[in-house]
């Protein structure tokens, strides 16, 4: 067969048709690893994916989204799927509908790490599909053949949004009761300026631009079919049916301030520095699963940008450029929001609101280990809420159904609905996400004094997948089970 196909990339060799030479040496090798699990064949898949994989490293292109795992090369994962592998494993059921989109995780970020690589001798996509696809297949049949594989998988954790170095330098133990006095200070002071009535006036409104708006029956239809066309009965629709999704449940934000800070808008980079423009309303949308009890259930998150978080005095510790707050909603089987959080983009200020006609209600099993989040009862479910995002700290505050009475606004403009996955991709305008996930230049100077807590620079904007939600004990946004440790469900 002449040179390797590795030996191929390195030189970039032409055949006589001028394809690159070393996409055909490979795609040959892949098909044969598929057909045969052919030995030399998933060498060189391995060899090309580990230079592949040197590359991003070095050039610190990593993709942040989704985290490696330790099955191979070609599964990368979130939380909910890491778990959901381990459960799959533990009952002895099919993991191959599991690997199968870990590995459609992986295909997502590398064709963003490849997009963004230096020129260089570099293959395009297409080996990599081949040999993923049977990196798969082998990874399912050892996962049936090995029992030690199974136990290592099983005993597999997600990587931890927490550093427990820092924790211990930091004297964690110590700093507890300052941190919890902190947090406990934070909810009061908000429960106290929720019950304030009525709102501050409104000086300008976004609302999501015009499309869909299924009622309750529709949306629990799409996500019944969805159930049972999913090889494990997952409410995962398909794209266009989720887009119609985010356009239905897209809330309403208002402001009490005109001032730019305060203003949403798209996300990206100029000169390499992230920014905010405000010309450009937008909410970055994302979809994910989780579980409560023995149900898994389709959540949606919207995800708005601000300019900066302002000062509210000199030095002020919370203040710096960019700041972001995430609205997530949790659709329960009869196509009403089960319930709704938010975080801001920092990971900070974990609140829970509970519709008020929810058929559950909330638990803290640890209250002594465990931080509390913020908990507030909402309006009824309804799908499209308006809430004001505080002017300066862009707190959410005051939630509330569209159909409730409400003052009008002195400014109404539109926000356009973007996919979250378009604030990784290549170009010159990508915001300057690190592989770590933390957002270039939001450091504020919080970290200086929550450095016990454990998170790698606390207060900073970071990319979804990375976001803990506590400084008391351990808690992350994607857990898969974060409801069902909060919450009971009464009624079905």
């Amino acid at each position: 067969m002449g040179n390797s196909a590795l030996d191929c990339w390195r030189t970039r060799g032409r055949n006589r048709t001028g394809v690159p030479s070393y996409n055909i040496t490979i795609l040959i090798l892949a098909t044969l690893a598929l057909a045969s699990g052919s030995a030399r064949a998933n060498t060189e898949c391995t060899n090309l994916r580990a230079e592949f994989d040197q590359a991003v490293s070095l050039q610190r292109v990593a993709d942040p989204r989704y985290h490696r795992h330790p099955l191979g090369p070609w599964l990368r994962s979130d939380r909910f799927h890491s778990d959901a592998l381990r459960r799959a494993l533990a009952k002895q059921t099919d993991p191959l509908p599991i690997l199968q989109a870990m590995a459609d995780m992986d295909a997502r970020a590398t064709a963003r790490e490849h997009a963004r690589l230096a020129a260089g001798a570099y293959p395009d996509n297409a080996w990599m599909s081949t040999c993923r696809e049977a990196a798969v297949a082998s990874v399912a049949r050892q996962l049936e053949d090995d029992p030690r594989l199974r136990e290592r998988a099983m005993a597999h954790t997600h990587p931890d949004a927490y550093r427990n170095w820092q924790r211990v330098i930091g004297g964690y133990v110590f700093a507890r009761p300052f941190l919890r006095l902190g947090a406990q200070r934070w909810r009061l002071g908000e429960h106290s300026l929720q019950q304030q009535k009525p709102p501050p006036e409104i000086a300008i409104r976004w609302q999501p631009e015009s499309g869909a708006s299924w009622n309750r029956s529709r949306v629990a239809e799409a996500l019944d079919l969805a159930r049972r066309e999913h090889p494990l009965g997952w409410p995962w629709p398909d794209a266009v049916t989720r887009n119609a999704l985010f356009e239905t449940f897209a809330p309403v934000v208002d402001s009490p301030s005109l001032a730019t800070a305060d203003r949403i808008g798209r996300l990206e980079a100029r000169d390499g520095r992230a920014q905010v423009d405000t010309e450009s309303p937008a909410a970055y949308t994302e979809a994910s699963l989780v579980r409560l009890g023995s149900e898994v259930l389709l959540q949606l998150s919207y995800t708005f940008w601000f300019p900066e978080r302002s000062p509210e005095y000199p030095l002020d510790p919370y203040a710096g450029p960019i700041d972001g707050l995430t609205w997530r909603v949790t659709l329960d089987t009869d196509g009403r929001p089960l319930l709704w959080d938010s975080i801001h983009a920092c990971g900070c200020y974990y609140t829970l609101f509970l519709p008020a006609d929810a058929p559950i209600i909330f638990r803290n099993p640890d209250p002594v280990a465990r931080e509390d989040p913020l908990v507030l009862i909402g309006p009824p479910a309804t799908a499209r809420l308006r809430f004001v995002a505080s002017p300066g700290a862009h707190f959410l505050r005051w939630p509330t159904d569209m159909e409730s009475t409400g003052q009008g606004a002195a400014v109404n403009l539109d926000y356009t609905i973007r996919p979250y996955a378009e604030l990784l991709e290549a170009g010159t305008r990508r915001p300057p996400f690190r592989p770590d996930g933390l957002l270039t230049g939001t450091s504020r100077l919080e970290r200086l004094f929550l450095f016990p807590a454990g998170i790698p620079d606390p207060g900073a904007m970071r990319s979804k997948g990375h976001h803990a939600t506590a400084f008391l004990g351990r808690r992350h946004f994607d857990d898969p089970e974060l409801a069902s440790g909060m919450v009971q469900r009464i009624s079905k």
